[in-house]
């Protein structure tokens, strides 16, 4: 007892610095916020961040695990925002939605955020003015791409600055406790496709119904005790749900991919990403001319998908995503060398690789 009340003491003592050391952070970041209201920068700064975490994590001995830090830091980088000037960000879904959760990690709890009813919506915020910045989802290891997201596009002029990497751990949530209750499901597409093989072996009976989020599932499930949704746990919490099972997605390693949507550039990092949009000119081959230029100036290809351009038959958009930041001279020479060959390209942003 006497060793585990040295060890207490010991601990105070370490979290009476901490709280000293926050509150020197708090007053330079006063003096950063002072700069910034006379034009040195916006408040929330996805390269700043993504350095300080990465410089953080590398001076780590490795006894408080590195999720762990990034969590606390996740917290004292919004708290710092909110120091500033409170930032609103609008994402795709009701409270306690995937995207909502994306939301969060990114931007932590120092902040206002907006439930918007579709991707569209989300957008339109961002370049209206209503919101500073915009999550959306924009692909799945499992399921693949949100084309929706995509197809947004072609239509707005905002920049990515950011991405965020989610692990999803579905959950069947409902008020009953018992499995065998279960007469329908409340489900997400995506979601149902993640779930599919588990849903087969364990509710091959119920109706599955369609519901436009995985948060609005969990509505719909709260109004009757022989339905279920499908979501997270912070789902369950908010809707006072039992969770009948965890984790019954079919892929362990089931992680969805989220954009943050802003007017401007992130800055460089050195440890960067870029995403292009690109129009084909409808020759024989568009693609060779297209993915040509990368690999000759030895870029690393990281995704690529296509959509319909929807302005006429056979005409397609190309979303590309690469390693590098748009004013690296390599990457710089193969976008003008992509955009005499191929056509069309938009700089959809370069950003940190978190």
């Amino acid at each position: 007892m006497k060793d585990l009340k040295q060890i207490r003491k010991e601990i105070d003592a370490i979290d009476k610095q901490i709280v000293k050391l926050l509150d020197s952070r708090a007053d330079a970041v006063k003096k950063v916020a002072e700069l910034k209201q006379n034009g040195a920068g916006n408040v929330y700064d996805p390269a700043r961040e993504a350095i300080v975490l990465a410089n953080i994590k590398k001076s780590s001995k490795g006894k408080f695990p590195a999720k762990g830090i990034e969590a606390v830091y996740n917290e004292i980088f919004s708290t710092s925002r909110d120091l500033q000037r409170k930032i609103r960000v609008a994402f795709f879904g009701a409270p306690a939605s995937y995207t909502h959760l994306a939301a969060m990690k990114r931007f932590g709890k120092a902040t206002e955020y907006m439930p918007e009813d579709s991707i569209k919506d989300v957008f339109m915020e961002v370049e209206k003015g209503n919101a500073d910045f915009g999550v959306v989802p924009v692909e799945n290891s499992t399921e693949g791409a949100v084309n929706y997201t995509f197809d947004m596009f072609a239509d707005f002029d905002l920049k990515i600055c950011s991405e965020v990497l989610l692990e999803i751990r579905h959950n069947l949530l409902s008020k009953s406790k018992n499995l065998k209750d279960i007469k329908t499901v409340y489900v997400h597409p995506q979601t149902r496709a993640q779930c599919r093989n588990w849903l087969e072996a364990n509710l091959p009976h119920a109706e599955l119904k369609e519901a436009s989020s995985n948060s609005r599932s969990a509505m719909l499930a709260a109004k009757d005790k022989k339905s279920a949704g499908i979501g997270d746990k912070l789902a369950a919490s908010m809707y006072k749900l039992n969770i009948l099972a965890s984790s019954i997605e079919d892929m362990t390693d089931n992680t969805t991919r989220f954009f943050i949507l802003g007017k401007d550039d992130s800055k460089r990092t050195g440890n960067d990403k870029t995403s292009i949009m690109v129009s084909i000119k409808d020759k024989v081959g568009a693609l060779y001319h297209l993915l040509k230029p990368l690999s000759k100036y030895g870029i690393n290809l990281t995704s690529i998908e296509s959509r319909p351009s929807g302005k006429k038959a056979w005409d397609y958009y190309f979303f590309v995503d690469f390693a590098g930041y748009r004013e690296d001279p390599k990457v710089k020479k193969a976008i003008e060398e992509v955009s005499r060959d191929c056509g069309f390209v938009k700089i959809l942003g370069s950003y940190p690789r978190f």
